[in-house]
């Protein structure tokens, strides 16, 4: 029995379980499911829906925010045989011209410094399934969303780790991390996506992430509540889409 995801127990998830910060959003995607049944809904930031999405068992999960939560719901995840994760998530932008609303996919991730030390050195690459992210990039662009390919930062904080400043009487001064990391290639930022990658690469199951732009952090414009809740169920049926897809392809 899980420690944290309780009532998961090995046999309950699907082909394919999606994974979300918000636990609200899992309500959200499972209105894409038929025959839904709640496995998960504790008092913390877990929550987990299965069903059946194209007559076929799927699951979503959510993982509440940054590290540490995220670890503890992968290994669960992982624990009761999870076969492939998809992290449905949103990101701040951090390179010009792409906009709220936009799609981004990971091709790999840098790290906050001692980001799963425990796991791996600094030096191991946190990346995706590059098979796995290239179907679902086919799925999204056939249906006429905007995506861009590139490497993410995820980071251990919000505020000073992303190089936003709080609002607080005593001002620490905060380094601008966009201008030093956007010349290095980094399109996006966030606070999940690595410890997915680097699971999914020490447990060998296939993972990828993709994350509807919510702010862009060149010009701070933000996609509004109504739109992004809307391009989220889109993107993740889309997603839900291509993951089958890659499952009947790579089982054959």
């Amino acid at each position: 029995m899980s420690i944290h995801l309780k009532g998961l127990k090995p046999g309950d998830l699907g082909e394919v379980t999606l994974i979300v910060g918000d636990p609200g959003r899992v309500e959200l995607i499972s209105s894409l499911f038929t025959n839904v049944e709640s496995v998960v809904d504790t008092s913390r930031e877990f929550v987990l829906y299965v069903g059946e999405y194209q007559g076929r068992r799927v699951s979503v999960c959510s993982t509440g925010i940054g590290v540490g939560s995220t670890e503890i719901a992968i290994t669960e995840l992982l624990e009761n045989d999870a076969q492939m994760i998809i992290r449905c998530g949103g990101c701040g932008a951090w390179r010009e011209g792409i906009n709220p609303g936009d799609i981004i996919l990971n091709s790999g991730m840098a790290r906050s410094e001692g980001l799963l030390s425990a796991y791996v050195p600094a030096v191991y690459p946190a990346v995706p399934n590059p098979l796995l992210l290239s179907q679902i990039h086919n799925e999204l662009t056939s249906n006429h969303k905007t995506v861009h390919v590139g490497i993410g930062l995820t980071s251990e904080t919000y505020y000073f780790g992303q190089g936003r400043t709080p609002a607080l009487k005593t001002r620490i001064e905060t380094p601008n991390l966009i201008e030093y990391w956007e010349p290095r290639g980094i399109i996006n930022c966030e606070m999940e996506t690595a410890v997915l990658y680097l699971l999914g690469s020490l447990y060998n199951i296939p993972v990828a992430n993709c994350l509807v732009v919510h702010v862009s952090r060149t010009n701070e414009k933000w996609t509004n509540d109504e739109d992004y809740r809307r391009l989220h169920r889109e993107s993740a049926e889309l997603v839900l889409n291509a993951a089958l897809k890659f499952v009947s392809t790579n089982t054959q």
